[in-house]
């Protein structure tokens, strides 16, 4: 059985991440509107690229690699797991830092605008949040089947009608984590994916600013550099307890993924207040002050 506070949860779950996109953008739509043209522009090509940096690269990337004898040693055997974490972090950041630079120039590279950039982190979460109420949706379908009457059979049946050729255990892995699914867990979902948008928009205000400063491509490797730390790290903290490492408790493996989404979603978040501070301060001067003021900045 699946309890009806975690139901709930899973719809409030479901509330936070498609209002982590809908109102930063209806906020930053009501404060530019009169002002700037481009952020919905901004906010499509934000999805496009991370749809190119995370899909449609790495696929014939991957597919080279695994041409490689090493590679496929390091794929195949779990005592190298970490070491395939860490090649898919320098991967996808990589990619990620591209997307995140070729969007955000495109979009301001005559007359720069800190919301526009911000769209585009919007559009490039855009995709994980639908990924997550997607799941949600999902979830409190299957919780609703079994709570009837042979739930778990007929939902069992079910996924089997969808995939003949799925095993028990496979079927298991689905079922496991819903029924056996707390409050707490549900909800830190929804919470985690609003840092994630937050960091999104963080790694874009980097690029933003790295442009301003004429400086595109060492805000790119530094945004690549971050990247890769945050992400190696989100991957291996969310597998401590996972088959392949089984390191710590599942409790102690979530406790400490929470408590890294929320140090990193802050620390995100104090990035951009400053930024935004920033920006404000420069539209004082007039549209075509941006690159005036950071140089400014750069001599004092």
């Amino acid at each position: 059985m699946v309890s009806n506070s975690v139901i709930i949860s899973m719809f409030v779950t479901i509330i936070l991440a498609a209002a982590g996109i809908l109102v930063p953008f209806i906020v930053i739509f009501l404060a530019a509107r009169k002002k700037e043209t481009g952020l919905f522009g901004s906010l499509g090509l934000g999805v496009l690229a991370y749809f190119w940096s995370q899909f449609l690269l790495p696929l014939p990337i991957l597919f080279i690699l695994t041409k490689y004898t090493g590679f496929m040693t390091i794929y195949n055997n779990d005592k190298y797991y970490v070491v395939y974490l860490l090649i898919t972090a320098v991967l996808l950041s990589v990619l990620s830092a591209l997307a995140r630079l070729w969007c955000v120039w495109l979009m301001n590279k005559r007359t720069p605008s800190l919301y526009r950039a911000a769209c585009s982190g919007l559009g490039f979460a855009a995709i994980q949040v639908m990924s997550i109420i997607g799941s949600y949706v999902t979830y409190i379908k299957y919780a609703n089947t079994i709570n009837k009457p042979d739930g778990v059979s007929k939902l069992t049946e079910y996924l089997k009608s969808l995939n003949a050729n799925a095993a028990d255990a496979d079927i298991d892995k689905i079922i496991q984590p819903i029924t056996s699914a707390g409050v707490a867990d549900v909800l830190f979902e929804g919470i985690n994916i609003i840092f994630v948008i937050i960091i999104e928009i963080a790694f874009v205000t980097l690029i933003y600013e790295g442009i301003i400063r004429n400086k595109k491509w060492l805000a790119a490797a530094i945004c690549a550099g971050i990247n890769v730390v945050f992400s190696f790290l989100t991957m291996l903290f969310s597998e401590l307890s996972g088959d392949e490492l089984g390191l710590v408790s599942k409790g102690t493996a979530t406790l400490i993924y929470n408590i890294f989404m929320l140090v990193c979603g802050l620390f995100a978040a104090w990035f951009v207040y400053g930024a935004v501070n920033r920006y404000k301060a420069v539209l004082k001067e007039g549209p075509y002050a941006r690159y005036a003021y950071f140089e400014k900045k750069d001599e004092g």
